[in-house]
């Protein structure tokens, strides 16, 4: 949710954004604005963290029956509408200009990959305001175009960060199988990337697959021992996290 070794490869342009490390999904709002904090700070870059920690404050509804629930209702929709009719503007009018740099000169690296990191954010974001048919396919089709344009510029630049949002759109489109699959091969040739495993640790995580999600962070601090990509802390809460869970569970067990 991400969402920091998030270091813009050289072929990407001072623009570029670094791959964000995303929290175990949706699912999970508080942890996904961490780990995209946690990404925003390693990269410094044109993409702003995910809100899904303040949309759970705007679908609560009252159940009186003096239709204090249908005001609160309306209430928390035409927010939400608001705010994404306010996001939409903001992430259309940066798409537009990116897109019509690169329909001037196609071979724009730094305007392609900022193109891909404007829609993987603004995808990212509305998917967490969401609530009708029609904004789940928008926000589908924003990471569509996310995903297409990592695709272009894949094809020409073998960039590290593009790889891993890459998988996270996957991911964010429900293709949490696929996202696994695509991380774990790319780790399994760029084994010295900690952004990736440590967003491969998330999505096991996020699966129920924790003994996966403990080894994937494990190795995110194997790899960047001096915390070069700024992924320690993150990680190492995520471990702490996974260690209480497990005491818990335990003295749960023994209780009974």
């Amino acid at each position: 949710m991400a969402s920091k070794a998030k270091k813009s490869d050289k072929e990407m342009g001072t623009d570029e954004q670094s791959e964000r490390t995303v929290n175990p999904a949706s699912r999970r709002p508080l942890v996904l604005v961490a780990v995209v904090l946690v990404s925003i700070i390693m990269v410094g870059s044109i993409l702003l963290p995910s809100l899904s920690a303040i949309v759970s404050g705007m679908k609560a509804s009252s159940s009186s029956a003096d239709g204090s629930d249908v005001a609160s209702s309306d209430s928390a929709a035409a927010t939400t509408s608001s705010y994404m009719d306010q996001l939409d503007s903001r992430y259309s009018a940066t798409a537009s200009s990116l897109e019509s740099k690169l329909e001037a000169n196609p071979d724009d690296a730094a305007s392609l990959i900022n193109l891909a990191n404007t829609y993987l954010t603004w995808g990212d974001m509305a998917r967490n305001y969401a609530s009708t048919d029609d904004e789940q396919a928008h926000v589908t089709d924003l990471l569509q175009k996310a995903e297409g344009y990592y695709d272009t510029y894949l094809a020409s630049n073998d960039a590290k960060a593009a790889h891993v949002n890459r998988a996270l759109c996957q991911y964010y489109l429900g293709d949490t199988d696929g996202a696994i699959a695509a991380l774990e091969q790319f780790c399994a040739g760029t084994a010295d990337y900690a952004p990736a495993w440590a967003n491969l640790g998330m999505i096991y995580e996020d699966a129920g697959e924790t003994d996966k999600a403990t080894d994937a962070y494990n190795k995110a601090l194997e790899v960047d021992p001096d915390d070069t990509c700024g992924m320690k802390s993150f990680v190492t809460s995520k471990l702490q996290s996974i260690t209480s869970s497990d005491a818990a569970t335990d003295t749960t067990a023994d209780a009974e």
